[in-house]
Formats: structure tokens, sequence, C-alpha cells
């Protein structure tokens, strides 16, 4: 026992003692940030300066700071600091390591020609908002880098994370403020350091979303290459600040060029490239669920593509990147992590397709679309430039962006449904086959047959274990069953006969016209809540009309155990609003001849048939009965229970009839709680027996109430046939000869103690009953 739990408690300690230590670093490096950030702002000035030999250019000043106070302008050469001769800008920053806010400084200055002695104050406030923004980032990554060390165990993936934001979070966190030789030796180093380090994390990364790509395994040397590359690039960034900044080594590029060359041919570089690695298994991976984290990697990385483009576009106009682009970085490299920690986690935070598809995945390919036309038109503003001068330069971006307003909408959507189709093919099936049976259920014509195919072939489409269609009563709006896949329906259907269209959870789904997951039902009405968990349902998906319920979708479980995905719900949704207005076109025309209660046939449907059926009867001889069931005590069921439980009980013993019956039998409400049953190549001794069968049915089951109490429930039968009809020849018999004998039958049932089947008997004149 020991031997087992040992491991597992060394591994807990050693995380939480590199948690410790992680945190407390990264915190020490941010409180050192503030520190030094703070005592750079006491010796600030609000002046930009240039270089210039000899002295200092003052490039700009800003309108709030000491400089400007003090009377320095835009365009004086700084010769000298606290009479400290000033050459460039090395010496100007030794010289302002020592300046402070405790009293004036004096600038030897040359303006147009003349020297002037100015005295500064130093001293601007710390830029907090600047300074919360990025401890918030590397707090971020921190977070992101813990969460990587508690759940990575044997995962490469999330060492690999781990070793990324660890490596983002110390680099935002690097105190820039830290002297020059700090700043040269360590701070910039460090910096190109952890920048290299992160190309070839990321790179490598990107490779082993989802899993390891198969080609990766063919070339193995394509993993050390990445890091090769990232070293050479941070060797480079060290050399150019060290040799050229501390050392004085002569290379043939300045800081300045090297920073410029990184932002537009590195980084677009590294962006392409890890753009490439995700694109494939984004689009063929054999896997959905591969497929998907893939994409919402991808998605994650196009905010930073996003940033890059968007300098790169500036770049090749000749124009300096907006300010907010600088603040804005930190969040766009955010999302990368995120999603990789999001993709990896073991935990199903959210549904990855529909943020995937509809949150990150288009808004990121609408932005993308957006900064790369907004780049080739920069780039094509410089090209023409060549060419057209003038006003005429004007008349050239404006049809530019003319062109940009008329083709982004069309361009934007056609990519959202190459995306759509190349990485949800799944997604894309099953909405077809959903759209194709809501377009084959109008054809079947009847509200059983339509009922049937419905929640046959969503369990099918779906991969569910059962579906079960209720249809609200048009006049009382209880919601009765049409059709199910449940083997049994069991009491717990029953009792759902029961739901008033006032509860609390009805009106929520009405409302929202949406579907919900059953818990979330549960929570708004008991009631509601206790029905679906007896019936093990998981999700209810109301069929709405002109905002009317037509009816509900009861799902249960999935085959395979999976969730019900925000996608289905939606597809859902869509279906059953197709769904609700022909169901409610269907029970409109059956309403002439369905009785809405009970889904039987109306009196005059069923009139009209026992006609019909005793002319063909007469005319080739052939037998026919007829039965007229009531339900015993009927009356003292309403008055106990109301009239809701008593049409609950009409619909149940309905249709427990109709399954006693056989195919060509018919059914039909003659009144009240009354049936008229006609069977059709029938004689006396099968009527008895049809009758017989469905007599004990509902002897058999069980009528449960809303609070568990078993109803008891009984059917008295009366029959009468054609051929025992006497009184008239046979091809004078009409329709209401036999009621009238089936009801004398009827009668005679009820008197000797009810619950039974009582045949014709005697023979005498027309309307009268011999014993």
């Amino acid at each position: 026992m020991t031997e087992v739990r040992l491991p597992t408690f060394d591994r807990r300690l050693r995380v939480r003692i590199q948690t410790a230590a992680l945190l407390a670093l990264v915190l020490a490096m941010l409180l050192t940030q503030l520190v030094l950030e703070n005592r750079r702002a006491a010796r600030r000035l609000g002046v930009t300066l240039g270089d210039r030999t000899p002295g200092l250019d003052i490039a700009a000043v800003s309108p709030e700071g000491p400089a400007a106070r003090a009377g320095l302008q835009a365009g004086d050469r700084v010769l000298a600091v606290d009479g400290k001769a000033i050459a460039d800008a090395e010496g100007y920053q030794v010289a302002a390591r020592s300046l402070r806010a405790a009293g004036k400084v004096p600038f030897l200055v040359e303006r147009e020609g003349q020297r002037l002695v100015v005295g500064v104050r130093p001293g601007m406030p710390l830029d907090w908002r600047n300074w919360i923004l990025g401890a918030l980032g590397a707090l971020a990554y921190l977070a992101l880098a813990l969460l990587a060390l508690w759940q990575q165990d044997n995962d490469l993936r999330a060492r690999l994370l781990l070793f990324f934001s660890f490596a983002v979070a110390i680099e935002l966190a690097l105190p820039l403020a830290a002297s020059p030789t700090l700043l040269t030796y360590v701070v910039n180093p460090l910096f190109y350091l952890l920048t290299g380090l992160q190309m070839g994390l990321e790179l490598h990364l990107a490779s082993v979303i989802p899993e390891r790509q198969p080609w990766l395994r063919r070339h193995a040397w394509v993993v050390p290459t990445y890091y090769a590359v990232g070293v050479a690039f941070a060797s480079l960034g060290i050399l150019t600040y060290i040799g050229a900044g501390g050392l004085g080594i002569e290379l043939p590029w300045t800081p300045g060029q090297f920073d410029q060359v990184l932002n537009t041919v590195g980084l677009p570089l590294w962006a392409f490239a890890e753009t490439a690695l995700l694109m494939r298994p984004a689009l063929k991976h054999p896997q959905p669920q591969g497929r998907h984290q893939a994409a919402l990697v991808l998605a994650g990385v196009f905010p930073w593509v996003a940033v890059v483009a968007l300098r790169l576009g500036h770049a090749l106009a000749g124009q300096p990147s907006p300010a907010w682009v600088d603040a804005v970085e930190p969040l766009a490299l955010l999302c990368y992590p995120v999603a990789v920690a999001v993709a990896i986690s073991k935990f199903q935070l959210f549904d990855l397709e529909l943020v995937v598809r509809r949150s990150l995945v288009y808004t990121a390919l609408t932005t993308l679309l957006l900064l790369v036309f907004y780049a080739a038109l920069g780039a094509g503003g410089v090209f023409f430039s060549e060419f057209v001068t003038g006003g005429e330069r004007i008349w050239v971006v404006a049809g530019a962006t003319l062109l940009l307003g008329l083709l982004f909408t069309p361009l934007r959507r056609s990519v959202e449904t190459v995306i759509y189709r190349r990485f949800f093919p799944e997604r894309v099936a099953l909405r077809q086959r959903l759209t194709a049976l809501a377009g084959e259920l109008p054809a079947l014509g009847k509200l059983p047959l339509m009922g049937e195919r419905l929640v046959r072939d969503l369990g099918e489409i779906l991969g569910i274990r059962w579906a079960t269609l209720l249809i609200a009563d048009p006049v009382s709006g209880l919601l009765m069953p049409l059709s199910t896949t449940a083997g049994d329906l069991g009491e717990g259907l029953e009792r759902s006969l029961l739901l008033s269209p006032a509860d609390p959870g009805l009106k929520l789904l009405t409302q929202s016209g949406r579907a919900f997951p059953a818990r979330q039902l549960a929570a708004k009405s008991a009631v509601l809540g206790h029905r679906l968990e007896m019936l093990g349902a998981q999700m209810a998906v109301p069929l709405l009309s002109h905002g009317n319920l037509i009816g509900l979708l009861l799902l249960g479980p999935k085959e395979a155990g999976d969730r019900y995905g925000a996608e289905e719900m939606e597809l859902l949704n869509l279906l059953a609003h197709h769904v609700a207005i022909v169901f409610e076109n269907a029970r409109l025309f059956e309403s002439a001849t369905r009785d809405s209660l009970t889904g039987l046939l109306r009196r005059e449907a069923i009139l009209e048939r026992l006609e019909g059926e005793l002319q063909r009867a007469i005319r080739y001889e052939r037998p026919l009965a007829i039965g007229l069931a009531d339900l015993d005590h009927f009356k003292s069921v309403n008055d106990r229970f109301g009239h809701l439980m008593g049409d609950a009980m009409l619909n149940w013993v309905s249709r427990i009839v109709q399954s006693g019956l056989r195919s060509t039998d018919h059914v039909g409400r003659y009144g009240g709680e009354e049936f008229l049953l006609l069977l059709p190549e029938t004689d006396l001794a099968g009527a008895v027996a049809v009758a017989e069968k469905a007599r004990a049915l509902v002897e058999r089951e069980r009528f449960v109430d809303e609070e568990g109490k078993v109803i008891a429930v009984t059917l008295s039968i009366g029959l009468a046939s054609l051929d025992e009809l006497s009184g008239l020849p046979r091809e004078r018999a009409t329709a209401k000869e036999l009621i009238a004998a089936a009801d004398r039958s009827l009668y005679r049932a009820k008197e000797e103690g009810r619950n039974q089947v009582q045949p014709m008997v005697g023979v005498g004149a027309p309307g009268e009953l011999l014993a």
C-alpha cells in the first residue's frame, strides 16, 4: 500500500516546490521591475532624443513633462548635463543615472546657434497602467505554466506548454529600466535567449498538436532544427547588443537594423511556419476531435499572426506601427497558450467545435483577411507612389478602399464556408441528414407515421438510445405521447401526460425557443425535472409554431456516452422549427377526422367508416362486428382528481385499446368516455376474442398519478354482429341498428358488474332485447 502512494506523494511535493519557486521568481522580477520603473520615472524628463555628433538632439518634448515646463524645445541640442559634457546617447544615459527630483539640473543646450542653460527638475508619474497590464500578462502566462505543471504527467505537449509559458512570463517580467550595463550584458541578452527558446518551443508544440505527427517520426532532424534556428537567432541578438554596445565590436549591422529584420522577416516566417504546421492536422487529421483541437490552437495563433501582419503592412508602407499594437500584443500572444491549454486539457471546459467555428476561427479569419488586404494596400500604395503623384494618389487609395468594402464580405463568407466544410465534415453530414429528414416528413401525411419516422431516424442520426415525441392537445395544451423508440415506456411517461402547460419548465422552453438539458429544466421546475429523470431523458427540444408549444421532443442518452454538443443542440433547434410547422399543418389537417385528446377517429369519421364497412359486408355477404366500450366509474375520477387527470386517462386508455386491435380494425371516440370499435371480417366469436384482449390489457396496465398513486381503470364492452342482428333482412340492416344492439350489450355488462365483455344475445324485433 505504501509503495503505491509514495510516488504520488513525492510528485505532489515536487510539483508544489516547483510551483512556489516559479511563483516567487516571477513575483520577485515584477517587484524589481516596479522599483526600477519607479526610479526611472523619477529621472524622466519627458523628451525623445536623437543622435547627432557631437551632442544629442531633442527630437520631441512631451507637453506635460518637466522639460516642457522648464522651456526645452524640440530641435535643441544637448551639450552638457549638470556640468558633464554629452557626446552621445550612452554618455547621456550615464549622466541621467545621477538625476534626482530634489532640485533643478542645469542643461546646456544649443538653440539656433546660441547656447542656453535651462534648469530642469526631473521626475514624472509612474505609468501604472502599462506596468499593471504587463504584470497581468506575466501572471497570466505564469498561471498557464503552473496549470501545465500540475497536469503534465507524461504529456509532451504539457511540458512544452510549461516551458513556453514560463519563458514568456519571464520575458514580460524583465526589468527594462535597468542600468545600461545590466541592459547590455544581462537584460537584452536574456530577452533574445528567451525569444529564441520560445521560437523552438512553439514550433515543436505545433508539431505535436493534437499528437506527434507522422511526418515528424520520419524526419527526426526537424525538431532539433527548430531549436537550432532559435539558438542562432538568440546568438545574433546577443552578439549585436554585447558586441556592438559593450565590447565595441564593429558589425555590419546596427541593433536597430537587427530589430527591423526581426520584425519584417523573422517574425513573419515564424508565424507562417506556425500556421502551416497547424493547418495540416486541422484539415486532414483522421479523427474529428484531432481536427478540432488543431483548429482551436490554429485559431489561438491567428491574433499573433494578425499583429505580425499589421506590423509588416506598416513596414512595407514605410509607416510606423500604431501605438495600440504594442498594447494589444501581450493579449494576442496570450491567446495561443490558452488555446493549447484547452485543447490538451483533460477536462472538456466548453464545446470546442462551436468555439472554433463561431468565436475564434471565423473572427480570426476575418481579421486576418482584413490585415492581409491592408498590408497589400500599403505595399500597393508604395508601389504606385513611384508612378502616381499629386492628387491622383488619393484616388488610387480611395479606389482600393472601395474595392476592400466590396470584396471583403463575400470573400469572408466564402472562406467561412470552406473552413466549415473542411474542419467539420461530420457536422456538414449531420446537418444534411437532419435537413433531409425534415423534408421527408410531410410526405408521410399522418401524425403517427411522421412521429415514428422522426424518433427512429433521430436515434440513428444522433446515435441516441431512445427518443420520444409528445404532442400538445390544441385545446388544453396537455402533452401526450405520439411515438417513441423506447422499448418500454413504463409509468414515467404516463405521468408526463399530467404535466400542465403552465409548468415553469415548459414556459422556459416556450419562451426561449431552444433545446435545454434536462438538468437545467430540473433547476427551473422540480415537477418536470422529476419526470424527465424518471424517463432518463437528457435533452428536451420544444417544437414551437408561432410561439405556441406544438410538442416536445425528449432525447435519451447517447449510445457512446458522449454529451450533446452545442452544435448538435443548434441543429436540433433548427430541426424543431421545421418539424413544428410540419406537425402543426398535419394536426390541422387531421383535426377534421381525429379527436385532439385521444388521437382516435372523431364520432363523425368512425360512423362514416362504419357505414362504408356495413355496405361492403352486405354486398359481399361478409361478417362484421362492432363494439361499444365505456370506462367504468369515469365520473368519479373526474370528481376526485379533476378533468386534467380524466383527460390523461382517456388518452392512456385509447392507446391501450388501439394496441389490442388488429391492423384491419378501427376505433373512434363515440362520445365522452365511450369508444366505438369497428371489426371488419369478424363474426361474434372473433369479436369477443378481440374485445377481451383489449379489456384485459386495460385491466393489467397500471395508471399512476403524479404522486405515484395507482388508479384502477377497467373497461366494459358491449358487442353486436351483423349476422346476429334480427328482425330485418340483412340488406336492410343499418349502422343505427348495430350501434343500438351494441349499446344494449354494454348496458348488460354494466348491470352485471362492469369490467367485462358482453356479446349480443337473443332474437327479436328491432330495438328489442330478449334476455
